[in-house]
């Protein structure tokens, strides 16, 4: 993540990227058999920026043409892949893949192909560092530059003005550039569109002396995601600045493409290590979600049940006091509460309610008997104060004052119902 501020101690201190000129021009050696395949028609230029549909000119830095090529005209590109590239005469025909015959070599180490603000290219790549690709998911992350106005970003292939990005680091402008134009960049922050961890699997393949690019079982992200050994020798990736002995052909691809074709019979052993590159498009079958997925707070982390019923889920559970014991069998979790409220204090009677510890208080909820208060609803129709005890005057139902029990009454009292008396039952 990038910093705001202070460099910070510790971390990636260099998210902030300077992007190179989207303009450029690249050097090849014209005369190179390596580089111009007259058989095919293309030509070689390892990790380059070229896209299908980009007009470029053409030069033989002061050699002889590429046969089928003229000095300082304008062709259109055809990627072929990330290292070759073909040449044709027009936009329609790069992009239908008609490309110009090449039927020789030139002479001269100086031959070039330049990409330029030309009111027709509208489409770019964007590197940092001498031709390190940007890893861009949102339009955000760059600040462009359109002489000395900042562009608005659109997170599309078609943007109605300012600029929108593309796959494979290419930045789209809503028009074409001028050659008058100055236009600056910033990329916040590389920023990979997904990954998998892989499981350090190795590849292994045998030269045939001929063949330069070889089909990983998995895509990786870049060279730093695998290593390469050609008869148990490492070998040194190729990076923005230097061609060395592979390079992986463009952000998450599964094309290894060595400078120069191993030697019949060599081992090539690739592992890969790190992060590897998506193999799939999206995580699907997570709670009904896809894509990049995080917990939410519904999340069913953890099932709250009692007595087998489910009650409700949570994230966290948190029990308070001392004596609980919990028992795991499988994915359930017996839990014990020890005291308080899961004491058993309180048990049912056919006489009421009776209890099995001391208990301080009795709860009520209502009063029967709107003449009467405090205790009144605890015991029905009975009031405690300044040194009385009163009852009411009617007694309903049936009572039966054993021999142990003794009873008084201010009255008149009426007895609505049978009184069985055993013991003393006394009226005033």
């Amino acid at each position: 993540m990038a910093y705001l501020g202070n460099k910070g101690a510790t971390g990636e201190n260099n998210s902030f990227k300077i992007l190179d000129d989207l303009a450029f021009t690249s050097t090849f050696d014209g005369s190179s058999t390596a580089v111009v395949d007259s058989s095919a028609d293309t030509i070689t230029i390892n990790n380059h920026r070229f896209l299908t549909g980009s007009r470029v000119t053409y030069s033989n830095g002061g050699g002889g043409n590429i046969t089928g090529l003229t000095n300082g005209t304008v062709y259109f590109a055809i990627k072929v892949d990330q290292n070759t590239i073909q040449l044709a005469a027009n936009a329609s025909d790069a992009n239908a893949g008609n490309k110009i015959n090449i039927t020789g070599r030139g002479t001269g180490v100086a031959h070039t192909l330049s990409v330029a603000f030309d009111g027709v290219n509208t489409k770019f790549v964007a590197t940092f560092d001498g031709g390190t690709k940007a890893q861009m998911t949102r339009a955000a992350q760059l600040f462009l530059s359109h002489n000395g106005v900042i562009q608005r970003p659109h997170d599309s292939t078609s943007p109605a003005n300012g600029y929108g990005i593309d796959t494979n680091s290419v930045i789209i402008f809503s028009s074409a550039p001028a050659s008058t134009d100055v236009i600056f960049g910033n990329l916040v922050a590389n920023n990979f569109p997904t990954f998998d961890i892989t499981d350090n699997k190795v590849d292994t393949f045998t030269a045939d002396g001929s063949t330069t690019t070889f089909t990983l079982s998995r895509a990786v992200v870049n060279n730093d995601n695998i290593l390469v050994a050609l008869d148990g020798v490492m070998q040194y990736p190729s990076d923005g600045q230097n061609t060395r002995s592979y390079n992986v052909s463009g952000t998450g691809s599964n094309s290894l493409t060595f400078a120069s074709a191993p030697a019949q019979g060599t081992v090539i052993h690739v592992r890969h290590i790190g992060f590897a590159g998506a193999s799939t498009s999206a995580v699907t079958g997570f709670f009904g979600r896809s894509g990049n997925i995080s917990l939410i707070d519904s999340d069913p982390i953890v099932g709250i049940q009692s007595g087998s019923v489910a009650i409700g889920t949570v994230r966290t559970l948190n029990f308070v006091g001392a004596g609980n014991t919990f028992k795991k069998t499988g994915n359930t979790i017996d839990i014990s509460i020890a005291g308080g409220g899961g004491s058993s204090a309180f048990t049912t009677s056919v006489t009421g309610i009776q209890t099995a510890a001391a208990i301080v208080g009795v709860g009520t909820t209502s009063t029967d008997d709107a003449d009467l208060q405090g205790i009144g609803n605890s015991a029905r129709g009975l009031y405690v104060s300044n040194g009385m005890i009163l009852y009411d005057n009617a007694i309903n139902g049936n009572h039966y004052i054993g021999t142990s029990m003794n009873g008084l009454m201010a009255g008149p009292v009426s007895v609505n119902g049978v009184l069985n008396v055993d013991g003393n039952f006394v009226v005033v």
